[in-house]
Formats: C-alpha cells, sequence, structure tokens
C-alpha cells in the first residue's frame, strides 16, 4: 500500500464553492449537464441515497471487496449485483473528467477515484489512500451528489464524506 506523507487532494474540474456543490438525483442537474461541470448550488446532501440502487464488484477489485461494500452501504438501500460496475487498479486513473479524486505523490497529482456518468462506472485505485472504503464512499456519492465543501473528507456525516479533501 502507498504510504502517503502528505494530504490527499480531492480536485475536480467544477467551479468550488464554499458551499454545497451537490443535489440529489431527483433534482439534480442531468447526466449532460453534470459532465458539463453544472450543479444546483446550495442543496442539501441528505442522510442517506434518494433511492434503491446497485452495484457491482468488477473482478480487479480482487482484495479490495470489503472496503468497497462498506462505502457503498454508506448510502443505504443498496444491492449487489448489477447496477454500477466498480473496477480497481493499481496505478493512477488517466481518462477523468469531471470531479476526479487526486493525490498528491512526490509533488505531482494523480487521479486516484472518478464516478464516470453519475453512475455509470467507477474506477478506484484504492492502494493509494489511507482509508480506501472513505474513498469508495466518496465516488458512490457521486452518484447523486457534488463536492459538499472544502476541507478533510471523514465518516461524520454525509457532508463530510463529499468534502474536497482527505487527510
Amino acid at each position: 500500500m502507498l504510504k502517503l506523507a502528505t494530504k490527499l487532494v480531492l480536485a475536480f474540474s467544477a467551479a468550488v464553492a464554499l458551499g454545497v456543490l451537490g443535489a440529489p438525483a431527483t433534482g439534480a442537474a442531468t447526466t449532460d449537464d453534470h459532465a458539463a461541470g453544472h450543479s444546483d448550488h446550495g442543496a442539501p446532501v441528505q442522510e442517506s441515497a434518494p433511492m434503491a440502487w446497485s452495484y457491482t464488484i468488477m473482478p480487479s477489485c480482487g482484495g479490495w471487496e470489503s472496503p468497497i461494500r462498506q462505502g457503498a452501504n454508506y448510502w443505504g438501500d443498496v444491492t449487489e449485483g448489477g447496477g454500477t460496475p466498480v473496477e480497481c487498479q493499481n496505478s493512477a486513473i488517466t481518462d477523468c473528467g469531471f470531479e476526479p479524486v487526486e493525490v498528491l505523490v512526490d509533488g505531482q497529482l494523480i487521479v486516484v477515484g472518478c464516478n464516470y456518468g453519475m453512475g455509470q462506472l467507477i474506477k478506484l485505485f484504492p492502494g493509494a489512500v489511507n482509508d480506501p472504503a472513505l474513498l469508495a464512499a466518496h465516488e458512490f456519492g457521486h452518484n447523486w451528489y457534488g463536492h459538499s465543501y472544502e476541507g478533510c473528507a471523514s465518516w461524520a456525516s454525509p457532508e463530510a464524506v463529499m468534502a474536497t479533501t482527505m487527510c
């Protein structure tokens, strides 16, 4: 597992505001608007995901199933099998556009998590972070929400899970 001496930085291509930058799928922008960087500003992150949903852990995530399940289960009413495919890799993700999760390694930012199309595909580099379950929860959260605020991500609340920085 890659040891990090610096903070993990969640960066994203959308505008950064001190308020909440996302909204639940029921009131959020369309997938096309999300990809273009548009969001409903000021909408609070809710206590749980707004609807039943599912995911599939792909074979590339062998050994990471437990933290991925923990991250998915954070959002409640979830079924494993079908839905969002979750892929893992042992290197930086190179094709993420909107709201990538990045980590500072030797002075360079590398992408360690990405949610494509609000739940069409999630890619994780779980070995690069100190809490792969929190990384998974954050990326699953992008099925509905943008980043919530600038600060350290934690398990304290849905807003904290969706914060911009893993410390």
